[in-house]
């Protein structure tokens, strides 16, 4: 259900059940699969990208944040334990997630 994301030279594709694949955009080479959780939750938000990293967000409350790049590397996962269905939003160096109850805003002031 989430939107492929092209960042650099990169698409970065979540299938809803956390499958990340990853390919070279000019060659449609994968560049690696890796499994974004335990398969245990949704990822119906598309994934948002800002300084280096892709940010995908779960419907169960869950940030993953992953380097962008051609291997794998999960720098954060951020547990907000609130039901999440809605693409974050990034706008001035800040990233704006809404729960089912509240706008989150994360970033420096």
């Amino acid at each position: 259900m989430a939107t492929p994301l092209l960042y650099g030279d990169l698409l970065y594709v979540i299938r809803w059940n956390g499958i990340l694949n990853v390919y070279e955009a000019r060659t449609g080479n994968r560049a690696y699969q890796q499994r974004l959780g335990q398969g245990a939750t949704a990822f119906t938000a598309s994934p948002v990208a800002s300084g280096g990293h892709i940010y995908f967000a779960t419907e169960d409350g869950d940030v993953y944040v992953v380097k962008a790049g051609p291997t794998f590397e999960l720098v954060a996962t951020n547990k907000l334990g609130a039901a999440m269905l809605a693409t974050p939003a990034i706008s001035d160096g800040r990233l704006f997630i809404r729960t089912k109850d509240e706008i989150l805003a994360f970033g420096q002031q």
